[in-house]
């Protein structure tokens, strides 16, 4: 096996170019696979030293490099994104460990980055030796461990909009130390966009009505069940893994939105949680 470990942007495209290697950024999904051989890579590209790491302002939103950690997600001011990587599963070895843009590209279901990114209205940029390209996060994940990116290509940034707006995180598991089951991310303008992760293969995306008594209202419980159902419908159903069957997600999918839309109105509004 070949390992390279570039030291710049330039370095590691170069060393992409012939598209057989595997990239690594925090390595705590990667690595265990090779470890366990689920799978075996004719090369390993290495990001720890490539300059991808960090996050910057300007008056428009965010810039987050792919290998910036959990750990400094979680002191910064994106919205949302520090608040997820707070919760994420595996305690301070992870958070130091994981980067946002490793969890993005593996594309596990159950992760809580994708349909973080996918609320959030996040741009990724993916540069390899072609040039460059930006996609939406909406469009980045093509299938559970499938991404938009080319074997060529690595993930550098991820560009957040400013969001001014409330939002809401909720997530269900069977354990501390285990996977999310099913996520939901809530961003509450006039209307409520929510990004479920873990109820399928992919993200889903809703568009829903503000609940005008409450999300306990039962009308509009009926309201997110319809969104959800149609939602896996469109992508080819629920997803079924290990942690639990696909019909179940998708019966508690909507509990799970509707804790993050109450999440969301209870701590700008002074609504009541569900």
């Amino acid at each position: 096996m070949r390992y390279a470990r570039p030291e710049s942007l330039d370095e590691a495209v170069a060393a992409l170019a012939d598209g057989d290697a595997t990239v690594v950024g925090g390595g705590t999904m990667v690595v265990p696979d090779m470890t366990h051989g689920r799978t075996r890579p004719a090369a390993v590209v290495d990001l720890c030293r490539a300059g991808l790491g960090g996050i910057e302002a300007d008056g428009t939103g965010w810039t987050v490099g792919a290998m910036t950690s959990y750990a400094v997600l979680e002191r910064s001011l994106v919205p949302l994104l520090a608040r997820v990587a707070h919760g994420i599963t595996g305690g301070p070895q992870i958070r130091h460990r994981g980067t946002v843009g490793g969890s993005a590209c593996y594309a596990n279901p159950g992760s809580d980055i994708p349909a973080v990114l996918v609320a959030l209205r996040a741009r990724l940029l993916l540069v390899g030796a072609q040039g460059s390209r930006e996609v939406a996060a909406r469009d980045f994940f093509r299938d559970a461990f499938e991404t938009l990116r080319r074997p060529d290509e690595l993930l550098a940034t991820m560009r957040v909009p400013a969001v001014e707006l409330p939002f809401g995180y909720h997530k269900f598991k069977l354990a501390e130390g285990s996977w999310p089951i099913v996520t939901a991310a809530c961003v509450a303008g006039e209307r409520l966009r929510v990004a479920v992760g873990g109820a399928a293969a992919v993200p889903l995306l809703l568009d829903l009505d503000r609940p005008s008594v409450g999300t306990a209202d039962p009308a509009w419980r009926d309201h997110v069940r319809h969104e959800v159902a149609r939602a896996l419908s469109d992508v080819g159903g629920p997803f079924d893994d290990v942690l639990a069957p696909g019909a179940y997600k998708a019966r508690i999918a909507p509990a799970i939105v509707a804790r993050a839309v109450a999440d969301a109105l209870q701590a700008y509004s002074g609504e009541e949680s569900a």
